[in-house]
This record gives C-alpha cells, sequence and structure tokens, in this order.
C-alpha cells in the first residue's frame, strides 16, 4: 500500500519495530552535531565557520539527492541484475507493507549517507569551494553510496556471494574514508600566511570541540547500530547484545589510544581518547550482532592501535587529513569488516568456520574501495578546470573571510598564523 492508497490502517512490516527504528534515527541524526563540532576544531580559527558550514551543507545536499535518487538505487527493485536498483525515485511508490516499510527506512539510511558525505567534507577542509564540494556531494549521496548500499543489502551482489557487514563498517566507514583520501590527496596540504606549502603540521584549532564532536558522534553511532536491529521489542537479547558489544568496543579502544599516545608523547590527550572511542564503534559496527563481550573488547583494543599507527603513517606523509578522518574512519572500517571472518560466532575461523569468510570479506573490501576511488572521476576535471580548489591569496586569507561572512573567532592580540605552526617537520613515512 502506498501514501496515495490511504494510509490509516497500513499494516507494519513483519518483525519491524518502526518506532524503535525512527527513535534511534532521529537520535542518529546528531552526528551532523558531531561532525560540525570536530570540523570547527580541527581546523584554524580562520575556518571555523566555513568547517561547519560544509558539514550542515554536506547534511542538506545529502538528504536531498539521497531521497530523489539515492533512496531508490539503494532500495529499488534491481530486475535482478543484483547491482542497482531501478524504481521508487523521488518518494515515488513508496509504501508499507509486510515486507518493506519506505518511509522509516528513507529516514534510517539517510543517517548513514550523511556519515559517508561528512567524512568526505572532512578530507576538503580549508581547502575547496562549497560549488565543487557541493557537486561530488551529490554524485555520493545520490549514485555512489546508494549503488555500494545496495550491493550489501539481501539482493545486492555482495550479500549473495556471502559478503557480511551488520551496521556499515564497509559500506559507511570505509567507503566513506576512501573518498576522502582520494580529495585530500588531489587537494594536497594546506598553505600558510605567505602562500607556500609549509612542511610543518598545523595544529587543531580546537581540541575541546573535536573532543565535544567526538563523544557525541559516539553516541550518535550506537544509536545507529542499534537501529540497524530493526526488530527492536521483538528481538530483546541482539538488542541488548548489540548495545554492550559496541560500548564495549568503544571503551577498549579509548583507552588503548589514551595510553598508547601517553606512553608516545608523556603526555594526556583529549583527542586520543575522544577520536579513540569512534574508532572502537567504527571497527565494531560490521560484526556487534555476532561476537561474544571479550571479542569486542579485543576490537576495541585492535582499533585503538590501528588509530594510533595510521595518525603516525599520516601525520608524516603529504596526505593533509585534518580530522583525522582516516585514523578514526578508514582504518577502522578497513579491520571490522574483515574482523567478520575472524571473530565472529557464525563465520569466523576462531570459532572453527575457516577462511572462507575471511576471503569473501577481503573480496568485498576490494570492490567497495575501488568503487570509492570512483570519485576521482569527478574531483580531477573539478581541480583540472580550476573550481575545485580555492586559489593561494583566498587560502591565506582564510575561507571565512573569502567566502562566508567573516572569521567566526577574532582575537584582539593575533598573531600571524606562521608563529602558530607546529615546528616539527614531515618527514619521510618510515623515517
Amino acid at each position: 500500500m502506498n501514501h496515495l492508497q490511504g494510509a490509516s490502517s497500513t499494516p507494519v512490516p513483519a518483525n519491524v519495530d518502526s518506532t524503535w527504528v525512527l527513535i534511534t534515527s532521529f537520535s542518529a541524526l546528531l552526528t551532523i552535531l558531531g561532525f560540525a563540532f570536530i570540523s570547527s576544531g580541527a581546523v584554524r580559527y580562520k575556518s571555523v565557520q566555513s568547517a561547519v558550514i560544509t558539514v550542515l551543507l554536506g547534511a542538506v545536499i545529502t538528504i536531498v539527492f539521497f531521497w530523489l535518487l539515492g533512496y531508490g538505487f539503494a532500495f529499488g527493485d534491481d530486475k535482478g541484475n543484483k547491482f542497482i536498483g531501478f524504481s521508487r525515485f523521488a518518494g515515488a511508490g513508496f509504501g508499507v507493507d509486510q515486507s518493506r516499510d519506505d518511509y522509516t527506512n528513507l529516514i534510517f539510511q539517510s543517517v548513514g549517507a550523511i556519515i559517508v558525505s561528512s567524512l568526505f567534507g572532512l578530507g576538503t577542509l580549508e581547502r575547496s569551494r562549497f560549488f565543487s564540494v557541493s557537486v561530488c556531494l551529490a554524485v555520493i549521496s545520490g549514485f555512489l553510496y546508494p549503488t555500494a548500499l545496495h550491493w550489501v543489502q539481501p539482493n545486492g551482489w555482495l550479500n549473495k556471494f556471502g559478503f557480511i557487514d551488520f551496521a556499515g563498517s564497509s559500506y559507511i566507514h570505509l567507503f566513506g574514508g576512501v573518498t576522502a583520501l582520494v580529495v585530500s590527496i588531489f587537494l594536497k596540504e594546506r598553505r600558510d600566511q605567505a602562500g607556500n606549502v609549509h612542511p610543518g603540521i598545523f595544529p587543531h584549532h580546537s581540541p575541546i570541540n573535536i573532543g565535544y564532536g567526538s563523544i557525541i558522534l559516539s553516541i550518535a553511532t550506537l544509536i545507529f547500530i542499534n537501529g540497524a536491529n530493526q526488530e527492536g521489542k521483538t528481538d530483546k537479547y541482539e538488542q541488548g547484545l548489540i548495545a554492550v558489544n559496541t560500548l564495549v568496543a568503544a571503551t577498549f579502544s579509548a583507552l588503548t589510544s589514551f595510553i598508547a599516545q601517553y606512553l608516545k608523547t608523556h603526555k594526556t590527550s583529549l583527542i586520543a581518547i575522544a577520536r579513540g572511542s569512534v574508532a572502537g564503534i567504527v571497527a565494531i559496527s560490521a560484526i556487534a550482532n555476532d561476537v561474544r563481550i571479550w571479542e569486542s573488547a579485543l576490537t576495541g583494543i585492535l582499533a585503538g592501535l590501528v588509530y594510533i599507527v595510521l595518525i603516525l603513517v599520516i601525520k608524516r606523509s603529504h596526505v593533509d587529513d585534518p580530522a583525522y578522518t582516516l585514523a578514526t574512519h578508514l582504518g577502522p572500517g578497513l579491520l571490522g569488516t574483515l574482523l567478520v571472518g575472524v571473530l565472529t560466532i557464525s563465520n569466523g575461523f576462531v570459532t572453527g568456520h575457516g577462511f572462507k569468510q575471511f576471503g569473501l570479506q577481503l573480496v568485498g573490501v576490494l570492490a567497495l574501495i575501488g568503487w570509492g576511488l570512483l570519485i576521482a572521476l569527478f574531483v580531477i576535471p573539478l581541480k583540472g578546470t580550476g573550481v575545485f580548489k580555492i586559489n593561494p591569496f583566498q587560502e591565506s586569507q582564510g575561507i571565512d573571510t573569502s567566502y562566508a561572512e567573516g572569521e567566526a573567532i577574532q582575537f584582539i592580540d593575533e598573531k600571524p598564523e606562521p608563529a602558530l605552526l607546529s615546528s616539527t617537520p614531515k618527514r619521510g613515512i618510515f623515517q
């Protein structure tokens, strides 16, 4: 039954608790606030307003294009091709019956799309024009991400192949991290006040904002993962198991990254414990419904270590990743996806199921990485025509001054920017 036929007594799909899904969906939309805080703290003070605009504009564009095109590509009838759907565009044919609830599902799935778009946006901070970012976000939310999402749905080819991901370690966090990596590489490093690429590393403007944002993001993503169990009240055991596993993984990951950072620098780090918690949740997303609690703790420890290692690698590379997106989402997302074939009760080789599932997960990872790299087909021409990256003068002046309504934060005793740069030079990865 669809909305044109009257919906006063429409049946709820079998085994779906629509109220539970809607509540988790609305709560998980706080990811927007989390990413806004993170982006505002990760950039220099002269770019705070533009960083928040990037996140909010991305969320708006994502919702529009996911409703207009993306949902149809992800959940429309694929006519047996197993690759992409071809119906339910712009809400046409939406319905509620014993097999589906398109209205509730659209709200929930939009959260995943917003996370992916936000990750891409974080890779563009302080270097890009809003127009070009918007074009890429329309492509990601309207086509690339929905297609990947269709692959892991029950009728998609990866699902039929045997690939498993409960709540998005691969098709949300790994995929979104790959798009962020691509755009970061092509946009290159940020420039200093003189318009030159500086060998130092720009410090975060506000670690406390990154901390607040990561706390909000951790809570919102935890809720989102629990919403992936759409049976809600009809499956109390799994509902509780997912919540406990997610919380345990986040806790152990935060503790691991905090201790590892302290052992390295002999200083406590708010960013390490806050972003580390997000890394743990990202990693557990794929397996939260199918591991024992001690295995979720192990997943968290591994995620915390992956986060710290990737931070070290990225800082010594020429990839400019202000918000540590790659270390927090791409790396842990890859880890969690592969752990499906290692730790899960139903398919892991640790539980006696052999290495077949690990191989299937690896194939899925390669497919999703390859699909995410396609964003380069849109970034390259935009950059080549000079409409993607802001020019050196605008970058030196600051995007807030060049494109927005001025700097969100101003200081009476403002110092020249070069004095704010870290004196630590970038080195080779293995030096």
